[in-house]
């Protein structure tokens, strides 16, 4: 696909288009949105088998059922991971296509057993639980590896000096490398918040049934345990109340999420512009137009904006769902679900797109170093340096500049005999200009900003490590959860009766 696109629009691209950027700014365009169902048949047949091993356990069922049931649903799994099987709309849902498939090849006594003790509703509420806790995974070790790819290339540009900017206006010298530091402190915030919406939906519903319990002696321990919960989340009235509150969590995390990707975006728009030119964005990361065949389009930022936009429409379509619902289960809950399935299918490659765009991104330092030097890009260091030379009040030096910089015209910096002039129309040392030569470099400026935080390449390499150490106490807890997931869903799925 990619080299039939390439002949219509990409014939002066050095590279071919990436094909996960290619189909992520096409988004509907030309993808097919799954059925909401059938996302959750992995984790319904999941749900299935925990529920029924339980159940044996107790008991309730027999060894031979729980065979027959475990044989039925390692078919369909088989079937469902071929793309073998899709749901019966006549069937209404991912659990009766389930429970009836079961029935069909291993007959209803085992069949109609598999339902004991549960409802469609703490069924439907667990394995969206799953789904919930799988994407915020996936979307956390993805925001996790862009971070540390940002790490890198901030760590190499310490002392890579380039202009800041205010209002799109160019304000004082910073570096790339603490200008990529402000994107990782956001994305460690945003894993921060994934990892709290993690804690809130790694908790078990099953056993809630309707909502008010059941007669059959179940054991909720025992369904957390196979199904690798934290723990059991206990008041089964509030299991259904709160279906849609772990989704919109999700979506919170998400929005915030995105809206930082929009920044970073942003800026990659603007300071990729020709006429700014301090990056270039690698050609398998732009798309070209079907008319003008010169053109290089940062499309997948563009694309980036938008669903931020639309993550923002979603979590308040979220947050409205459940607003002025009596106790108990309703109907409307059922919405949700397809909320946060698009939410996460439109946003979950962003942070992947964006790793790679970084990742192949050319840097131009020497552009980035001329522009720190001149659009008057150390005026408040030297207001500071006034300040502190001939002990004045900030704002009077702050003023002694500004008549600087209009004397300076049309020089785009503070010239030595602008500001020599200044200084002797108030009677102070004309001399202190000359201290201009030092004022000038744009690096010397930078190492002069010692304080915590501060792009001095000393306090960025500083931040670099801090945010690594950062990242690692955040990965640590989930990686040991997702290995604590596969263990569980394996013994699931190979369980000896």
């Amino acid at each position: 696909m990619g080299k039939k696109r390439s002949q219509i629009w990409g014939n002066h691209l050095s590279n071919p288009p990436d094909e996960q950027n290619v189909l992520f700014c096409a988004g509907r365009d030309v993808q097919e949105i799954p059925m909401a169902d059938q996302i959750l048949l992995p984790f319904d047949i999941w749900t299935n088998r925990a529920h029924c091993i339980m159940l044996h356990k107790q008991e309730i069922i027999s060894a031979n059922c729980l065979e027959k049931i475990l044989t039925g649903l390692g078919k369909l799994e088989n079937l469902v991971e071929k793309g073998n099987f899709s749901l019966d709309p006549e069937k209404e849902d991912v659990h009766i296509n389930v429970e009836d498939f079961v029935t069909e090849d291993q007959g209803a006594d085992a069949g109609g057993r598999m339902h004991i003790g549960r409802s469609r509703n703490d069924q439907t509420a667990c394995d969206m639980r799953l789904y919930l806790r799988s994407s915020c995974l996936k979307l956390f070790f993805a925001v996790r590896n862009f971070a540390s790819a940002l790490l890198l290339q901030a760590e190499e540009n310490a002392e890579s000096v380039m202009p800041g900017f205010t209002h799109y206006q160019p304000a004082m010298v910073t570096s790339w490398g603490h200008w990529l530091c402000s994107y990782i402190q956001g994305l460690c915030r945003d894993l921060e918040r994934l990892a709290f919406a993690l804690s809130l939906v790694n908790r078990n519903p099953l056993g809630a049934a309707a909502a008010f319990g059941t007669s059959w002696p179940i054991d909720r321990a025992i369904t957390t345990k196979l199904l690798a919960f934290e723990k059991i989340d206990l008041n089964t009235l509030d299991c259904i109340v709160s279906r849609w509150e772990n989704e919109a969590q999700l979506a919170h995390s998400i929005t915030l999420l995105m809206n930082h990707l929009s920044i970073v975006a942003q800026d990659l728009i603007f300071l990729s512009h020709p006429y700014v030119g301090v990056i270039q964005i690698e050609d398998n990361y732009v798309t070209g137009s079907s008319i003008m065949p010169q053109k290089k389009n940062p499309d997948f930022a563009e694309v980036i904006k938008s669903k931020a936009s639309l993550a923002q429409g979603m979590l308040s379509g979220l947050l409205g769902i459940q607003k002025g619902a009596m106790s108990g289960y309703n109907r409307d809950t059922q919405t949700s679900k397809y909320l946060i399935m698009d939410l996460v299918r439109e946003c979950e490659s962003a942070p992947v797109i964006l790793q790679g765009v970084f990742e192949s991104l050319t840097v131009n330092h020497e552009k980035m170093k001329e522009l720190s030097e001149t659009d008057f890009m150390n005026a408040t260091d030297i207001a500071d340096h006034l300040a502190r030379r001939l002990n004045l009040p900030f704002r009077e030096c702050y003023h002694l500049t500004a008549k600087s910089v209009k004397r300076s015209a049309p020089e785009l910096k503070i010239t030595n005999a602008a500001l020599r002039k200044t200084l002797e129309e108030i009677g102070q040392p004309a001399e202190i200009a000359d201290d201009m030569e030092d004022l000038q470099d744009p690096l010397k400026l930078l190492q002069q900003r010692l304080h915590h935080g501060s792009p001095s390449p000393e306090q960025t390499r500083l931040q670099v490590k801090e945010f690594a150490e950062q990242l690692d106490s955040l990965s640590t807890p989930l990686e040991n959860m997702e290995k604590n997931i596969l263990d569980a869903q394996e013994s699931c799925r190979n369980y000896e009766v």
